[in-house]
């Protein structure tokens, strides 16, 4: 068996079985290195290690410890982003108390963003990072609060101006990173936008059914800018990893 374990990301129609059989490995020995792992209930994206007993699997297909930290620390930020603007719609839409402490936890996340990016490319880059997505953030919630009140003329300038956040955070990012292509980034951002005003739309209509549903499709949405963003750098730095 090889020391170090695969990092897999369960994709759809897999199986422990099948996993098993890949990598010579057994169901059981899935289930007890992932100990809190429900095999009946695999999710896609979901992140689970497997050891290989099969000597002749490629290489390429391992993660060191300094890749796995960056996956990490790049999904639980984005992760974050979208919780705390969750919490924050909830707060608006609802006139709830904990506006001003949930908007204080939010506006942190670009800092925390910015810093998994600050290793890699130093402070100005990172300082960049931190002003473009705070922008985003703050343009997010006073949009909110435009739908909330029915002022049309407002949201559409709002929206406007998120959309050119998005394109200079494309124009930003493709700048510091050859495997960052600025349109694959401006369509991944304006996606993003897309799909959180579904989730802030359904929300403010109260129609709560849509608005998990619009929610799931902004978590998935953004796990998949989240491993855009490692395996860039990944590439770009293979000497780190």
């Amino acid at each position: 068996m090889n020391s170090n374990p695969i990092l897999y990301i369960i994709k759809p129609g897999d199986t422990l079985y099948n996993l098993a059989t890949k990598y010579g490995t057994t169901v059981q020995d899935i289930i007890d290195t992932n100990l809190a792992l429900d095999p009946y209930n695999l999710r896609v994206g979901q992140q689970i290690y497997i050891y290989s007993y099969n000597n002749d699997f490629p290489n390429d297909y391992w993660f060191s410890i300094n890749q796995v930290n960056l996956m990490e620390q790049m999904n639980l930020v984005w992760l974050e982003h979208i919780l705390w603007t969750r919490m924050l719609l909830i707060s608006i839409a609802s006139n709830l108390q904990d506006l001003d402490a949930t908007q204080t936890r939010l506006l942190q996340n670009p800092k925390d963003t910015a810093n998994v990016f600050r290793k890699y490319y130093g402070n100005n880059i990172a300082d960049t990072i931190q002003k473009l997505l705070t922008e985003h953030l703050v343009i997010g919630k006073n949009l909110i609060v435009a739908l909330k009140s029915n002022d049309e003329k407002l949201a559409k300038e709002l929206n406007n101006k998120w959309y050119k956040n998005a394109d200079e955070m494309a124009i930003a990012f493709s700048s510091i990173n050859p495997f960052y292509p600025r349109e694959q980034l401006r369509q991944m951002l304006y996606k993003h936008l897309s799909l959180t005003t579904d989730e802030i739309n359904a929300r403010l209509k109260k129609d709560f059914s849509a608005d998990i549903k619009a929610y799931d499709m902004v978590q998935k949405e953004i796990l998949d800018m989240a491993n855009f963003f490692s395996n860039g750098i990944v590439r770009q730095f293979p000497n780190l990893f």
